[in-house]
């Protein structure tokens, strides 16, 4: 969960850089002795492994396979098909196109939450701003005065702001850690990750995004010379989803009793009737490759509406939240100015 994987930005880059390298017919040695001498320590450490594996005669399937999970299961194993294809420059390409897509994505997606987290962050400043507050009012100041708790969390003064503080920090790992786990598909999330991906307000837009990254991984190994029962897992790995994945080995399963591509993703129920039909022409045509670059970009200007979806669900509820939080107060200063009318009455 932990392991440390290159970011995305330069992973793009980095992508560009052996695309042209590749080919301007530069030998896979001299590359990488290059790319150790770029970028972060972390990449130059990478790069210079991958640089002695090949210069005792590992092959670059191999020496990616001994780099941890610095370099993700995608690019390691789109690697290997195009060094079996001999299309290792062009695997590159696409790779980097892909990655910029995914960063312009995630770009839109953290704008459009910027103006909510910022509400949210004020309203979570204002509230230990208050604790703090209470803590030097006259009358918690007062031998056997009355503690004056306006939240009623139990929270007042500089105690209780260290306290408030230390639970904001413990939901915020609490968060980081799922969703690490989410996007890696550990143990409990997986489950979680299936039903998020039912809901009726997000699950459209998740299921887009997916069969985004599904189309674009499709097209990409079905236009080289590799085996389907290995491109299938391997496109439906892309979609970083659980949801897809988890039909890995019956698909497979399938493709080897003799069915076709689309009877063996029709049979999942996964995948929605549309995407199904036009995957049946391209088989029955025998133009599936183009049939995939056109769903992949139809899928991709699907995936903009889908960010842009789930970035104002997620809006709306970081809304709400800071709604309940003002709310909360109100009523909890009203109580407490109605208890001390009575007090003084």
């Amino acid at each position: 969960m932990f392991s440390s994987q290159i970011p995305l930005k330069p992973l793009g880059q980095f992508c560009h850089r052996l695309a042209t390298a590749t080919n301007a017919g530069l030998q896979d040695r001299k590359i990488w002795a290059d790319e150790a001498q770029r970028g972060s320590p972390a990449q130059r450490q990478a790069a210079a492994a991958i640089r002695d594996q090949l210069a005792v005669g590992t092959t670059l399937t191999d020496a990616l396979g001994t780099s941890g999970g610095y370099y993700p299961t995608l690019f390691r194993q789109m690697a290997e098909v195009g060094e079996l294809s001999g299309r290792l420059g062009e695997i590159y390409l696409r790779l980097a196109q892909h990655y910029d897509r995914l960063l312009v994505a995630r770009r839109d997606f953290q704008g459009r939450l910027f103006w909510p987290m910022f509400q949210l962050i004020v309203a979570l400043a204002t509230i230990g701003a208050l604790i703090w507050i209470m803590g030097i009012l006259p009358i918690n100041n007062t031998p056997g005065g009355k503690q004056f708790d306006m939240l009623g969390w139990g929270l007042v003064g500089t105690s209780g702001l260290i306290k408030y503080l230390n639970i904001l920090i413990l939901i915020a790992i609490g968060v980081f850690l799922s969703h690490k786990a989410l996007r890696h598909g550990y143990g409990w999330a997986r489950s979680l990750q299936r039903l998020v991906t039912d809901l009726p307000l997000v699950g459209g837009p998740l299921k887009t995004l997916a069969l985004s990254r599904f189309t674009w991984a499709l097209q990409l190994v079905l236009d080289t010379p590799m085996d389907l029962r290995k491109a299938l897992p391997l496109a439906l790995q892309a979609t970083g989803n659980h949801f897809y994945t988890q039909h890995s080995t019956e698909i497979v399963l399938r493709i080897q009793q003799g069915q076709t591509l689309t009877q063996s993703l029709a049979a999942t129920g996964a995948f929605p009737r549309e995407f199904l039909d036009n995957l049946a022409v391209g088989e029955d045509s025998g133009r599936l490759v183009e049939t995939m670059e056109r769903q992949a970009v139809e899928y991709e200007e699907r995936a903009g509406s889908a960010i842009a979806i789930l970035a104002q669900f997620a809006g709306y509820a970081i809304w709400l939240l800071v709604a309940a939080f003002i709310i909360t107060m109100i009523f909890r200063i009203f109580s407490s100015y109605v208890d001390t009318l009575n007090s003084l009455m």
